[in-house]
C-alpha cells in the first residue's frame, strides 16, 4: 500500500522532473508541462499534473489529484493516481504508420496498479483498401492482496474502402485472465 511518505516522495520527483524539463530541455512549442484542472461535479474537482519530456521515447509522468466532498462537508475523499507512459516505437511513412506505447498507472490510495502495452498499425494495402490493427494488453496488480490479479487483452482489425468509408471490422477481447471473452464483427 502506498504510504503518505512514498506519495510525497513520488510527487516531489514528478515536480523536480517538471522543473528540470522547463529549465531548458524543451523548445517553446513542445509544451512540456501538463496541467488539466476540472470540476467533475458540484462537490468534486480534479487536476492532472505532469511533464512531457522532449527526448527519444517521449516519456510522460504525472499525478491525478482529486477532491470529492459530500454536501454536508463531513467526508472528504482525495483520490491520488500516479501515471507514466512512453512511446516504445513509432514509424511514419506515406503508406504505413506504427505506434507502440507502454503505460503504468498506480492508485495511490489502494496501492493497486496496471501496466498496459498498446500497439496500432495503419497501412495502405492497395489503391482501394486500407488496413488498421489495434491491440492492447493490460496486467493488473491488487495492492490489498499484493497479487497480480488479471490480464485484459483486446484486438481489432479494420478493413476500409478508400473514398466510400465502407469498413469491415473484427474485434476480440478477453478480461479477467480470459474468464470473459468475446468476439464480433461490424
Amino acid at each position: 500500500m502506498l504510504t503518505m511518505g512514498r506519495a510525497m516522495a513520488i510527487t516531489g520527483m514528478a515536480a523536480s522532473l517538471g522543473v528540470t524539463a522547463s529549465a531548458g530541455l524543451a523548445r517553446a512549442d513542445d509544451r512540456p508541462l501538463i496541467w488539466l484542472p476540472a470540476k467533475t461535479s458540484a462537490t468534486s474537482y480534479s487536476a492532472t499534473l505532469g511533464v512531457r519530456l522532449p527526448i527519444e521515447y517521449q516519456p510522460k509522468v504525472g499525478i491525478d489529484l482529486g477532491m470529492d466532498t459530500n454536501k454536508g462537508g463531513g467526508v472528504v475523499d482525495t483520490p491520488v493516481k500516479f501515471w507514466t507512459s512512453m512511446k516504445m516505437g513509432e514509424i511514419e511513412r506515406p503508406a504505413y504508420e506504427m505506434n507502440r506505447d507502454i503505460s503504468i498507472n498506480l492508485d495511490g490510495n489502494a496501492g493497486s496498479a496496471a501496466v498496459s502495452i498498446s500497439s496500432q498499425v495503419k497501412a495502405i494495402a492497395s489503391a482501394t483498401f486500407d488496413i488498421e490493427r489495434d491491440s492492447a494488453y493490460t496486467v493488473h496488480y491488487d495492492g490489498p492482496t499484493q497479487e497480480w490479479t488479471g490480464l485484459d487483452a483486446s484486438q481489432s482489425l479494420r478493413f476500409s474502402r478508400t473514398g466510400t468509408g465502407t469498413a469491415f471490422i473484427l474485434q476480440a477481447s478477453a478480461t479477467d485472465n480470459f474468464k470473459t471473452a468475446g468476439a464480433h464483427r461490424a
